[in-house]
């Protein structure tokens, strides 16, 4: 079974990814994009992965996180050729949603086996249409989401050729809006999780996601989920940056429950 995570950018797509890949049934390899340049060649796809690996380096994205970190890029190497052996079979086809599946399980040889990238969200109409695909869009409060992106915005993302997307919070709320009215677009085609919940009653959530996977909830790991991020934006926000978000996400934000 293929499950792809997704939504706004630090919205808990990570924090999920983390627990998901420790349950023993699941394998989710974080931003490999192996389910980006999907309806393409063979030859274009693995490209696609090639260019992946090399881009990616050292990062553990995915190699198990535990590799020594000199050998993370071998590892991942080893992985891609492993998983592009298995996509040949698909050589003389055009490579869909499907073949992925079938490939990514057999590298990583687990029940549940996926990729968490953000920007899934904006390929739901197809991703959503596709046989054995699962998708699960997290989301999260708008004041929060703006607040935690900004910061990255502004630091560790400041270089990226994409920044110039997120570096407001006028975009950033706009932005929020789009991924939750292409959430509620789809209604029961997706598995919902709002963060906070996930956060603050982590065993409620896992049950309903384990029931719906077909994998034992129990499984999860919750010894290291904290909620000590909820809220932070009251000191990561000036007051004129709230007053922009609410301006834009407000009534979005009160039918989620957050206002």
């Amino acid at each position: 079974m293929g499950l792809i995570l997704c939504g706004h950018q630090r919205s808990g797509t990570t924090l999920l990814q983390y627990l998901c890949t420790r349950h023993p049934d699941i394998t989710v390899t974080m931003e490999f994009g192996s389910f980006l340049s999907l309806e393409t060649t063979y030859s274009q796809y693995a490209r696609h992965i090639l260019k992946t690996w090399w881009t990616i380096k050292n990062q553990w994205r995915i190699c198990p996180g535990g590799t020594y970190l000199k050998l993370r890029m071998l590892a991942n190497l080893i992985l891609v050729s492993r998983y592009l052996y298995h996509l040949h079979h698909y050589r003389n086809q055009i490579i869909d949603a499907p073949a992925v599946d079938a490939c990514l399980e057999k590298t990583f040889k687990t029940k549940v086996v996926g990729d968490k990238w953000p920007d899934y969200i904006y390929l739901l109409d197809y991703l959503t249409a596709s046989k054995g695909l699962k998708v699960i869009v997290v989301f999260r409060d708008a004041l929060d989401v703006a607040s935690s992106t900004l910061g990255m915005s502004r630091t560790v993302w400041k270089s990226q050729p994409w920044v110039g997307l997120l570096d407001t919070a006028e975009k950033v709320a706009h932005r929020w809006v789009n991924t939750i009215e292409i959430m509620e677009r789809h209604g029961p085609s997706v598995h919902r999780i709002q963060y906070e919940g996930l956060v603050r009653t982590p065993t409620e959530v896992f049950d309903r996601m384990g029931d719906w996977l077909g994998v034992d909830p129990k499984g999860f790991p919750t010894d290291s989920i904290r909620d000590n991020n909820i809220g932070k934006h009251k000191n990561g926000l000036t007051n004129e940056e709230i007053d922009i978000v609410l301006r834009i996400a407000a009534p979005t934000m009160k039918r989620l429950g957050y206002l």
